[in-house]
């Protein structure tokens, strides 16, 4: 999620192991180690722009590497905070914020390496999206009253709030991905595959797909508890299969590796060809749910075996789709199946 969730959560991990004179400690503590997993965003090249995206929530974010992580934060604090608290509870406040990144990095759709080195698995359980002000707001909040008050009843406050969320995401997520089976059993359209992703920064809106083995299908869907459900079918684009290029050469390495990364839902975007080169795009990301521009993708020329794919991202918002995505999440919209 956002760097600063990230921090909030590391603290309110860290603080139930703190007695309370030692509170405002574990939580800085716990801040930092819960960001720290980020800084594998300093993995890159400028030849191999993929290099970004492929190590980003890689080993860093990883079970296995907690306690190497822990232990490298606590190393860096030690000297700053060796005249008031001894190493082992630093150390236990760093490996709390550290391991809650990772797993709360999970619960997004993004794709989480959380089994390395043993599974190349991207795990994504699709509860919340990467911002989501009604989730971080409260937590951060809560961790304000409890750091100025010292008071660990609000930590507890904090964490429930973390769980009941976290479940609400998950059963919505839930009841999108049933009623995205049922739209595809209406439309006679055979699944290999769906998943259902949270629109930007709510749960009630949800972008949802379905792989028939040829072709990605597009659904967005109002899933308001109590309300009624919309949805709006978003069309179908080909699906890319990149085996057709030379896995030994540069571009069909390339190619794998985005492929991996995007969990096999790439397809190609003719609208952001050139003459000479192609885009092949992420379908499980856009700004209007019901929408098959995508936010990222890469470009490359068929053509040079041996050219790198590069990895861009034409994020800039359509005026339309900025308006169509609130249209849906405020039941403006009604247009629907």
């Amino acid at each position: 999620m956002d760097p600063v969730t990230q921090g909030v959560f590391g603290s309110l991990w860290a603080l139930p192991a703190a007695r309370r004179e030692q509170m405002r400690l574990a939580a800085v503590s716990g801040w930092l180690a819960g960001m720290a997993p980020d800084l594998d965003v300093l993995i890159r090249s400028r030849e191999d722009t993929l290099l970004y995206i492929e190590y980003h929530r890689h080993f860093t974010h990883s079970l296995t590497f907690i306690p190497v992580g822990a232990l490298a934060v606590a190393l860096v604090l030690w000297p700053v905070l060796k005249k008031r608290v001894t190493f082992g509870p630093l150390y236990l406040w760093c490996f709390l914020g550290y391991a809650s990144h990772g797993l709360l990095d999970a619960c997004t759709s993004y794709g989480t390496y959380l089994f390395w080195p043993f599974s190349d698995y991207r795990v994504a359980w699709n509860w919340i999206s990467v911002i989501d002000p009604l989730y971080s707001l409260p937590l951060l909040g809560l961790l304000a009253w409890a750091v100025w008050r010292r008071k660990h009843w609000a930590v507890g406050a904090a964490l429930a709030w973390m769980v009941v969320y976290m479940a609400f995401g998950a059963l919505q997520n839930h009841r999108a991905e049933q009623l995205l089976l049922d739209w595809a059993g209406e439309q006679d359209i055979a699944v290999e595959r769906t998943v259902a992703k949270p629109a930007l920064a709510n749960l009630v809106l949800w972008r949802a797909l379905v792989d028939d083995g040829e072709h990605f299908h597009l659904v967005a869907i109002r899933n308001a508890p109590g309300g009624e459900t919309r949805l709006w079918p978003g069309g179908k684009v080909e699906s890319f299969d990149p085996e057709p290029f030379d896995p030994d050469r540069r571009l069909g390495d390339d190619l794998r590796r985005f492929d991996h990364f995007s969990s096999n839902w790439l397809f190609r975007y003719p609208d952001y060809d050139t003459d000479e080169e192609w885009f092949v795009g992420d379908f499980r990301y856009a700004i209007d749910p019901a929408s098959q521009r995508p936010l990222w993708g890469v470009v490359f020329n068929p053509d040079e075996p041996d050219g790198h794919a590069r990895y861009t991202t034409p994020r800039r918002v359509v005026e339309q789709e900025r308006e169509a995505f609130l249209d849906r999440l405020l039941d403006r919209y009604r247009t629907d199946r």
